[in-house]
């Protein structure tokens, strides 16, 4: 088997699960970060409602106005990166206002809960990362410009393209996120598991009578 290199290929199957599984748990952990972040700030804001804080209750108000007649209120990333980086900017600005928007209607129908919401937490691991990214190779690439690396212009249509298959990720994430078809489908799969694990076996008879 050494010479004919399966027991290099035997050896690597079996860490991949073990790599694969690490990539797992630290995208939970990357999507329960951000959940935590958006659910102390409804708190806050729960509290200021209550103890009625008008700057506060006005400030949240007015800025989900202009999220309902579709104007951004997130940060505005062209203002930290170099101008011809921009177009891609505005998709990370874009994506970021809707993330959250979409992240606060979450913690708002599912609370506590989301915890148990694993194929949503696991949708918003990869929208976190994917936004990450975009920020980091914006950074990069305004870097490269500011210090007139001769590969800056290269550096910039790489960016380009990443940037914009990782808003359409997003987008797709999102509007996944959002469907009821989808939500119906992760309850049916939670409740194939179960059955699973009820058996501790699968659960289709063998074909073959095995």
């Amino acid at each position: 088997m050494k010479s004919t290199g399966l027991e290099r290929v035997m050896r690597d199957l079996r860490i991949f699960r073990i790599f694969e599984g690490a990539n797992d748990i630290l995208r939970l952990f990357v999507a329960f970060t951000g959940l935590q972040y958006v659910g102390s700030h409804l708190r806050e804001l729960q509290k200021a409602v209550k103890s009625f804080n008008l700057n506060v209750i006005v400030g949240e108000g007015s800025k989900r106005l202009r999220r309902g007649i579709g104007m951004t209120t997130g940060p505005n990333v062209n203002e930290h990166i170099h101008s011809s980086l921009h177009p891609s900017g505005l998709l990370l600005s874009k994506a970021i206002d809707r993330f959250g928007s979409t992240i606060e209607q979450i913690l708002i129908k599912h609370g506590k809960t989301i915890r148990d919401e694993q194929f949503i937490v696991h949708r918003i691991g990869d929208i976190t990362i994917d936004l990450f990214t975009m920020a980091a190779s914006l950074s990069r690439c305004t870097h490269s410009f500011k210090n007139q690396v001769p590969s800056a212009l290269h550096e910039s249509n790489l960016v380009r393209i990443w940037c914009e298959e990782a808003y359409d990720r997003i987008n797709n994430n999102i509007n996944l996120i959002q469907s009821s078809a989808f939500g119906a489908r992760t309850k049916l799969i939670t409740e194939l598991a179960r059955e699973l694990v009820d058996k501790e076996s699968t659960v289709p008879v063998h074909p073959l009578g095995f």
